[in-house]
């Protein structure tokens, strides 16, 4: 078995190396590795490796095997992340219309609004084809087309948060539970006493997807 740390996008070839090797493969949430490892002077790859090889040896019996989604999984996360992209890019270019627009002659800014405006269409042009492809692959997978359906009879929840909920829980494959999921989307309270002098309200924890937590929102105001 090898025990890696999980850096994202930057594990797929390792985890891709594993898989045709047939290796057991245990990705890490690096903030537990280093939770776990103690006062540690100095940094260097040789240093982070012995501390991952040690805290593997130590907490073997917690270690999760780690298997790449499948295809359309894999496909639809990467459409969502290239949306969210061009969504974000979309909304500063959006910005720039309008908060300049008293900071510079009129000259000047309608040439600005004119080359914004051209970036503005070609973005919503690629959301536009982004999410029409969205829709055939979902509606390709009987299963995802059953969950997406069954996510949008619920109140509030749309397309696109349903679309975002089967991404982040693998088709619900990654998680036992709803409290696990709560507690990943940072909506799940916690408890914080220490002895008889701390007795904090329950608080959502920061340690969070925040991306997944603020459709969540945005569905409970909806």
């Amino acid at each position: 078995m090898l025990c890696a740390e999980y850096t994202g996008q930057y594990t797929y070839p390792l985890c891709c190396a594993c898989e045709e090797l047939g290796i057991d493969l245990w990705l890490e949430n690096p903030a537990e590795i280093k939770q776990r490892s103690g006062v540690q002077r100095g940094k260097n790859d040789k240093l982070d490796a012995r501390k991952i090889a040690a805290y593997a040896l130590r907490f073997q019996d917690k270690a999760r095997l780690f298997k790449l989604p499948g295809q359309n999984i894999a496909s639809l996360k990467q459409l969502v992340s290239e949306r969210d992209m061009y969504v974000s890019d979309k909304c500063k270019y959006q910005g720039q219309l309008t908060d300049q627009k008293r900071f510079m002659s009129k000259e000047n800014y309608a040439c600005k609004s004119r080359r914004l405006k051209r970036q503005i269409k070609d973005l919503e042009l690629s959301i536009s084809e982004i999410e029409q492809e969205i829709e055939r692959l979902i509606q390709s997978d009987a299963t995802l087309a059953h969950q997406h359906e069954l996510l949008c009879s619920i109140d509030g929840v749309g397309k696109k948060v349903a679309v975002k909920i089967i991404v982040e829980t693998n088709a619900f494959k990654d998680f036992k539970n709803a409290r696990q999921f709560c507690s990943h989307a940072g909506v799940a309270p916690f408890r914080y006493d220490s002895g008889t002098s701390v007795r904090s309200k329950s608080k959502v924890s920061h340690r969070a997807d925040k991306s997944i937590k603020v459709l969540l929102h945005l569905a409970a105001l909806s």
